[in-house]
């Protein structure tokens, strides 16, 4: 009998569902939250952490990636470490990146906790220690396996084990693991950046914990931590508001709780959405729109699309996703236009995806209260998925794996609960316990999924490495072609200190194949523009034809007049220039100053500076001498019209 009540205590065996609440009272416990848990469960937790590290331990010699500019090393506010802390809370996460450019993203982004952990780290360590970048990689993969391990608590209490089961064959150990092991979950680990998405479901979770055990307990104290861990958690990312319909379903779902009690415990997590809202508003100055329109395809997706095919295109990724949960190949961090192509309802796949979601929809709320467990993980995957699927907010991207971060908790709880519940009945065999039938194809679920993720990982070790898988898998995506032009500008063709055109050639030739087809794809896209006018140098540098070089300058000048980075770069060139072949010089001053800027742009002063260029060049130069009478004469700058006319007649 003491072996049996050893037993028992291990595996809390206390079923939710099976309770009953007293007639005179609510039930004391209605989980099986107790205490003494982590005593008989620290291999699960240790196991769970060592999948972590034994994944992504590779990610901590990496460098940073895309957005780790915006939010760590670019950013004002977080390069002041704790002094930083109250600029990082007042205003848009990336207003530290783009100073007074507040407006350039959509909808806006306050998302200040994962920020904020970035500047402690500088505070703590320094910004310039080399060892920083590591330690963020660190803690990143440290949050993660944490989650796996918080996880893998809530669900043991929401799935005791039956009796006689193994631990390492139930419901909680086999859906934490396979969420650890999921390769979709690549790009919030190995990037550092993607801790909001970390820190936003820890919350979360947290917040789910703490209401149960305000249930289990009765103590107040748990119900007001969990409005404080939801806030928390949307501090790092909106996206954990959903946890406000999360919660209240798993307290209906595996619980007697009352419907009134549910209620009234949800009270803590509105008022936590509530302050989160009007912090936000406070920091940006409005709720969801800025009110200025956002004409950049690659902020605005759906730029030039109709209703139809907008919604079509939004049905078609999200069946994607479903894909992505079950066959997370192949990765891409790229789903920019047009690696996602827009599509209408002529499109079987917009209309399947339709279907599906419908038919889930209705299937889940229509078994809810049988208590069927794929009804509540569908909802759980659906409540989490909406925020991010474009269908209520426009989240400026086609999609993205790490969107499914959150979402994917669902599936791998819907896959723990098949392989140690469903399958064994399928099988005939006890619940919980493993067949060798059943523990293969656990095994090899799980072992796809490490191979997987333990293959993409190294993609994100440096620019180059992310950016040329990205090409590939992304072929049809404009900024996938420019981001990997990039890469080789910065990583290979400088760091070349040779002038052997057999070794900057090909590297040219590729990059002027790339930035072609980026532009081929999104004629208007103002990076690869730039990069056009990088790669345009690139190539005078190996056959010095001056011609050619005005001719894509010109073609870059007529979409992108006043970018000021192609600007810049274009004011230095015209100086390392002033030494090439006059004649060819001077009239490229002559039909960008006078024919471009003065008589098509009737901009004057812009016109003005680039004919300087050309009277810099051949100081008595009748045509840029006529040129510039007519343009002092448009300023209304009589006295330089008058010189410029005189020099002129001088000449003729």
């Amino acid at each position: 009998m003491a072996a049996k009540n050893k037993q028992q205590n291990k595996q809390a065996p206390v079923k939710t569902t099976a309770s009953k609440p007293k007639p005179a009272a609510p039930p004391a416990r209605t989980t099986t939250f107790l205490p003494g848990f982590w005593r008989n469960n620290w291999m699960p937790a240790v196991l769970l952490m060592a999948l972590a590290f034994g994944l992504y331990g590779a990610s901590i010699s990496f460098g940073y990636m895309l957005d780790d500019q915006m939010v760590i090393w670019g950013n004002a506010y977080v390069q002041k470490g704790f002094a930083g802390m109250r600029e990082i809370f007042a205003y848009d996460s990336f207003m530290g990146y783009f100073q007074k450019q507040q407006f350039l993203l959509e909808g806006g982004r306050y998302r200040p906790l994962s920020l904020a952990t970035f500047a402690a780290e500088i505070g703590i360590f320094g910004k310039d220690n080399p060892n920083l970048i590591h330690i963020s990689h660190f803690v990143n993969i440290l949050l993660y396996g944490v989650t796996g391990i918080f996880l893998y608590r809530i669900l043991a209490g929401l799935f005791p084990l039956k009796e006689g089961g193994r631990w390492y064959f139930g419901v909680p150990f086999l859906a934490s693991a396979l969420f650890v092991l999921h390769p979709l979950h690549s790009e919030c680990i190995a990037n550092i950046k993607g801790r909001d998405e970390i820190l936003a479901l820890l919350g979360g979770l947290a917040a789910l914990y703490a209401t149960l055990k305000y249930f289990d307990t009765q103590r107040k104290l748990w119900l007001w931590m969990s409005g404080l861990f939801l806030l928390l958690g949307v501090l790092a990312k909106e996206n954990a508001l959903t946890f406000i319909a999360i919660i209240p379903l798993t307290v209906l779902f595996f619980t007697n709780v009352s419907g009134e009690r549910n209620f009234s415990a949800t009270l803590p997590l509105l008022l936590a959405g509530m302050l989160f809202i009007f912090f936000r508003y406070k920091a940006l100055g409005y709720m969801l729109n800025h009110g200025n329109d956002t004409t950049d395809l690659m902020n605005n997706p759906f730029l030039g699309m109709t209703g139809g095919e907008r919604l079509a295109t939004i049905f078609l990724t999200l069946g994607w996703y479903v894909k992505l949960l079950f066959v997370p190949h192949p990765l891409t961090h790229d789903y920019y236009p047009y690696h996602v192509p827009k599509v209408g309802w002529s499109d079987w796949r917009a209309l399947l995806s339709l279907a599906l979601y419908v038919g889930m929809g209705v299937w889940a709320v229509m078994n809810l209260k049988k208590r069927k467990v794929p009804a509540y993980t569908i909802l759980f995957y659906l409540f989490t998925l909406s925020i991010v699927s474009n269908l209520f907010v426009s989240v400026g991207t086609f999609m993205n794996e790490r969107f499914l971060y959150m979402p994917s908790v669902g599936f791998c709880i819907l896959l723990g609960w098949f392989f140690a519940r469903k399958l064994p009945e399928l099988i005939k065999e006890t619940e919980d316990k493993p067949s060798i039938l059943g523990a293969m194809i656990v095994l090899v679920v799980a072992g796809l999924f490490a191979v997987r993720t333990y293959t993409r990982v190294p993609d994100w070790a440096t620019p180059m490495t992310l950016n040329k898988s990205a090409v590939v898998t992304s072929e049809k995506s404009a900024r996938s072609h420019c981001y990997y032009v990039t890469a080789l500008y910065k990583d290979q063709y400088t760091a070349v200190k040779s002038k052997d055109v057999s070794v900057k050639g090909p590297i040219v030739d590729t990059m002027e194949y790339h930035i072609n087809r980026s532009l081929q794809i999104n004629p208007d896209y103002g990076a690869a523009l730039i990069m056009k006018a990088a790669v345009a140098a690139a190539r005078f540098d190996i056959d010095h034809q001056l011609d050619k070089f005005f001719h894509e300058i010109e073609y870059v000048m007529e979409k992108i007049p006043y970018n000021p980075n192609f600007r810049d770069f274009l004011d230095k060139y015209m100086v390392y220039l002033n030494g090439s072949n006059a004649d060819k010089y001077m009239a490229f001053c002559h039909r960008v100053g006078y024919d471009f800027f003065f008589k098509k742009k009737n901009d004057a002063k812009t016109a003005e500076k680039f004919l300087i260029y050309g009277l810099n060049r051949q100081y008595e130069d009748i045509r840029i001498l006529d040129d510039l009478t007519e343009v002092y004469t448009a300023l209304g700058n009589t006295t330089k019209a008058a010189e410029m006319k005189a020099r002129a007649d001088a000449q003729r």
